[in-house]
């Protein structure tokens, strides 16, 4: 589980799949697509909450037990190096609020303290709110890639240009 100010991550359960299926099929959650959540059915979500939410958390508000969000520290590979990606998205209701910025920092700060050091965040060229969090957590842009077909710039996270507070 990770706490921030204002939010509750916690692993998905088999209880959460009709919120996820919810979720999925929200129009801000599935804005800046690289990996495609949407989901069929609460069927197909609760297959991808027991076969695939490896590293992936169910974001609330702590002071309420809908899910408003996906956020979480995904291993993956990258021209032979093993790295951890911060993935997050939010439904559209929780735009505008800081949230997503919260919400990736409490991503960074657990996986700093679980001393990853290969950190990225990947984010389409027209996420424009997350490369602004991505620079203000102290990711640097290091190039742009195709990941799963789709234009990406990779980030990676630089400690000695963070300009948040730990």
């Amino acid at each position: 589980m990770i706490k921030t100010q204002r939010l509750i991550l916690t692993p998905f359960t088999d209880r959460d799949a009709r919120a996820f299926y919810d979720l999925s099929r929200d129009s801000g959650f599935t804005l800046f697509p690289i990996n495609d959540y949407r989901q069929d059915s609460e069927a197909s979500a609760l297959t991808w909450i027991r076969e695939k939410s490896r590293g992936k958390f169910a974001v609330r508000r702590n002071d309420s037990p809908d899910l408003i969000g996906m956020g979480g520290l995904t291993p993956w590979i990258w021209e032979g190096e093993s790295l951890i990606d911060i993935t997050y998205r939010l439904r559209e209701s929780a735009w505008g609020q800081g949230l997503g910025w919260e919400l990736a920092e409490g991503l960074r700060n657990f996986g700093l303290d679980q001393k990853f050091t290969n950190m990225t965040l990947t984010i389409t060229p027209d996420n424009f709110p997350s490369k602004k969090i991505a620079h203000r957590l102290g990711f640097v842009l290091e190039k742009k890639i195709l990941l799963l077909g789709v234009e990406t710039e990779l980030y990676r996270y630089s400690a000695s240009s963070s300009s948040s507070s730990f």
